[in-house]
């Protein structure tokens, strides 16, 4: 078997031979990918991946080369590229590795052995399966589309000229579905969606279901008259806010002035319902790992605490920039790319009471199950208006369908109004892993029909 941190260390010895610090970086894994249109497989693939990337820094002058061939040739190849690039390179003087730290020990369970023998026969009868309940959760769902199962296992070796040295393994399994369901001319749709490190984990029933009731229910929906009202976030709509705040709430953010929270560190930003944190070392975490793609030990960040914001998240770079800590957020999306300043598992703190608890409190307001044009959500401006459907909620109760609706409030208003969080934290894999419980804002804008 190939031994993937001595790979590393040839790299290390060439580049520290050349007067550089180095840091080689190998990503080793299989992916399988399975789509289902009408009981049939429409695509399976099944792939192995690997590759190396290796970052130099010469007085602060960076230079980053990768291979997937890991013979000595390509090896040496890629660290010469490497050494030669940063020579070509502006040196800054914020760019240089970070000092090794003991890296704690203790399980992360982002890692199922199973997956490793998974036959392909039980993926595709999950993705099957998928589809199957999508279609008979309600007799007006008549397609199920995009229907897919997604699953990698792999290892990551880092190693440093700092005297740093680790590995560790990942697993992940995914189902997604979308629904689509009619009623005369009308359509609607909504998306199912389940991800956890490993398929014993997802409930392919459960989650074609949700998707096809949803988009059943959906169907009528009408827009309500233009007024100011409390808006309740499904978990699945949340996912765009969280994901805006995550971008807000990042060192590179504040230091480019390009964060709604720019100069508030220690100030009442949210209400006191509101603890944001960034945990790479949730148990069974999308984002979890033991160390960051820099070596730097991962750990728990409460970045808003009870409404006070209290920190930033920080890679290498943007800590040296601060005179801070790196709180272990680099991270790169493959072997080809240097590792950037990212969230891991950022999420809203959840409450203690049942999203149905949560409802039977509003008076009148509109619960959101589905959002469109988040692109236009400006986490650097704080601006927020988006499209929505849902349900209206009249004295505690779901009523009828609405949609054509638009919703709107400043994101700094909106921390300020969270009135009540509920219990049923949801992840999805957005930048890392983005998770949102059910949560109520009061005075929000409801652009509809007009009165």
């Amino acid at each position: 078997m190939m031994d993937y941190l001595q790979i590393a260390q040839t790299v290390i010895d060439q580049a520290t031979a050349a007067g550089a610090d180095a840091e080689a970086y190998l990503a080793v894994g299989k992916e399988t990918s399975i789509e289902i249109n009408q009981g049939e497989v429409a695509k399976f693939s099944f792939a192995g991946s690997k590759g190396l990337g290796v970052r130099v820094i010469r007085d602060g002058r960076m230079g980053y080369a990768y291979t997937s061939d890991f013979s000595a040739a390509s090896v040496h190849r890629c660290t010469e590229y490497a050494l030669a690039l940063a020579e070509a390179a502006d040196a800054d003087e914020y760019r240089r590795l970070p000092d090794p730290q003991p890296v704690p020990d203790e399980a992360l369970d982002n890692f199922d052995p199973a997956m490793l023998s998974l036959p392909a026969e039980e993926k595709v009868t999950f993705a099957k399966q998928l589809e199957q309940a999508a279609l008979a959760a309600d007799s007006r769902v008549v397609m199920a589309l995009n229907t897919r199962y997604l699953d990698g296992v792999g290892d990551v070796f880092l190693v440093n000229s700092k005297g740093f040295s680790g590995s560790y393994k990942r697993s992940m399994a995914a189902g997604i579905v979308m629904a689509m369901a009619m009623e005369d001319e009308e359509r609607a749709m909504a998306f199912g969606v389940g991800i956890n490190t490993s398929i014993r984990q997802l409930d392919a029933q459960q989650i074609g279901r949700e998707a096809g009731e949803r988009a059943a229910r959906l169907l009528g929906g009408q827009p309500v008259p233009t007024q100011e009202a409390t808006i309740v976030y499904s978990p699945m709509a949340a996912n765009a806010v969280i994901g805006s705040l995550a971008q807000a709430l990042t060192a590179e953010a504040m230091q480019k002035n390009r964060s709604f929270l720019q100069g508030k560190m220690g100030q009442d930003v949210a209400s006191d319902m509101v603890t944001l944190l960034d945990n790479g070392r949730l148990p069974g975490g999308m984002g979890s790992r033991p160390f960051d793609d820099e070596g730097v030990p991962t750990g728990a960040t409460r970045l808003i605490d009870e409404g006070v914001l209290q920190a930033v998240i920080y890679d290498s770079y943007t800590a040296n920039k601060d005179g801070a800590q790196s709180t272990g957020n680099a991270t790169r999306f493959s072997h080809r790319q240097p590792p950037q300043l990212m969230p891991s598992n950022f999420y809203l703190q959840p409450g203690n009471i049942s999203p149905e608890e949560l409802i039977a409190g509003v008076k009148q307001g509109l619960y959101v199950v589905n959002t469109m044009n988040t692109h236009s959500i400006n986490p650097v401006s704080g601006d927020y208006s988006v499209s929505a459907q849902g349900f209206w909620i009249e004295d505690g109760q779901l009523t009828h369908p609405v949609n054509e609706v638009t919703i709107a409030i400043p994101l700094d208003r909106l921390l300020k109004n969270v009135r009540a969080v509920a219990n049923d934290l949801l992840f999805l894999p957005f930048m890392g892993a983005v998770g949102s419980p059910t949560f109520r804002v009061d005075g929000v804008m409801i652009g509809g029909q007009d009165k």
